[in-house]
């Protein structure tokens, strides 16, 4: 049992290791004169660009979300319709996290959707 545990905790700390080296080894020395880093002035133009691509990025990722989120929901409505009364009982508590998730999938689109239209009405955007 406990064998068990140790090799689920050593399991997710070597995984968040290797999640994390690329940051720890891509790591560059810090800047001598911080004030010598002087980026670029971006006009409304380039800021218009970074914006439209994000939104299409966002949309993708909606979109393949939603998708894959209504196959699975016709999945488990079938298998529902299908399976006895045991595995209707089971398929009802799977049904828990795939709410949750398409229900979080949704929320994140339209609070990021909110507040891309809040920043492009403002003066932040120039």
């Amino acid at each position: 049992m406990y064998k068990k545990k140790f090799l689920k905790l050593l399991t997710i700390m070597l995984l968040t290791s290797l999640f994390f080296l690329p940051t720890i080894s891509m790591a560059t020395d810090p800047l001598e004169d911080p004030n010598a880093f002087k980026p670029g002035n971006f006009g409304s133009d380039d800021t218009n660009v970074i914006v439209g691509k994000a939104n299409n990025i966002i949309t993708i990722i909606v979109n393949l979300g939603l998708i894959v989120s209504v196959i699975t929901l016709i999945i488990l409505g079938i298998k529902y319709m299908i399976g006895s009364v045991e595995e209707k009982a089971e398929y009802k508590k799977s049904m828990i996290p795939y709410l949750i998730g398409a229900i979080l999938l949704l929320l994140a689109s339209s609070i990021v959707a909110l507040i891309s239209n809040l920043v492009a009405g403002t003066d932040l955007v120039k």
